[in-house]
């Protein structure tokens, strides 16, 4: 009988070793748990097949995957350098220079009048438009604006800087029409850095702002700096249509790109 007892008091003692052992490893084994691999890069025309893990509502294919594009997944593409129209492939496109004066002509240079543009930006996949003014610096081809912070807009480019703008002239018919499509990249600039001053001062038009507060300019800088910011948009890519190409037997679409 004592036997018996002995034994099962040793049996006992090594279950209770062998669940508290378990128990002291088992956070090793959470910790050596892999990683999922990145999802791969993806083509825009691709589609979920029967194989793909399934996905919570409302998750969209550029929440995991970078989705690329080519040349083919644009009919713009096609109006700017492929067969088109009377146009053969690679015939009536624009010199650089011709493109970017056709630019500037449109929306102006340093300390001109501001052109009013749909500013587009993006958060967490909600994308936001509104309106915004912007002066051009034709030399640096970036874009300067002037904006009352807090807003939206300012939230979202502070979490991803990029941006797509677009600005258009009045038109009654399609024979008259300018639109300018511009894809960059902005950085907001607080009243606290030195390029601050140095923008307004040599590109934005804010003297008029300065005559209706009865200000000098440096008083009226110093006033709107606590509420203001400046943004910069590094400008990447410029699409220009303008029917009035087709007169000199060019395209209507044509594009700039920064090198």
């Amino acid at each position: 009988m004592k036997k018996v007892t002995l034994m099962l008091s040793i049996i006992m003692g090594l279950c209770v070793f062998a669940a508290y052992a378990g128990m002291q490893t088992a956070p090793d084994k959470k910790e050596k748990t892999k990683e999922p691999a990145p999802a791969e890069a993806i083509a825009i025309t691709a589609e979920a097949g029967i194989d793909h893990p399934e996905v919570e509502e409302g998750i969209t294919c550029n929440d995991c995957h970078e989705i690329k594009l080519d040349a083919n997944t644009s009919a713009t593409q096609a109006w700017l350098t492929e067969d088109y129209l009377k146009w053969s492939k690679g015939e009536g496109i624009l010199p650089e220079a011709k493109i970017w004066q056709e630019i500037v002509t449109n929306l102006g240079r340093k300390k001109d009048k501001m052109r009013t543009f749909i500013l587009a930006t993006c958060l967490n996949n909600i994308p936001l438009s509104t309106t915004a003014e912007f002066a051009l610096d034709p030399e640096k081809k970036v874009l300067y604006g002037l904006h009352e912070k807090g807003t939206q807009k300012l939230l979202h480019i502070r979490k991803n800087p990029k941006v797509s703008l677009n600005w258009h002239k009045e038109f009654e018919t399609f024979n008259d029409y300018r639109c300018i499509q511009i894809i960059g990249r902005a950085e907001l600039i607080e009243g606290t850095s030195p390029e601050y001053d140095k923008i307004l001062i040599e590109a934005i038009d804010y003297e008029e702002g300065a005559k209706k507060k009865k200000m000098t300019p440096k008083q009226f800088r110093d006033s709107i700096k606590s509420y203001m910011v400046v943004s910069k948009i590094t400008i990447d890519q410029i699409t220009v249509a303008n029917y009035a190409f087709t007169h000199d037997d060019y395209r209507i679409y044509q594009r700039w790109v920064r090198k």
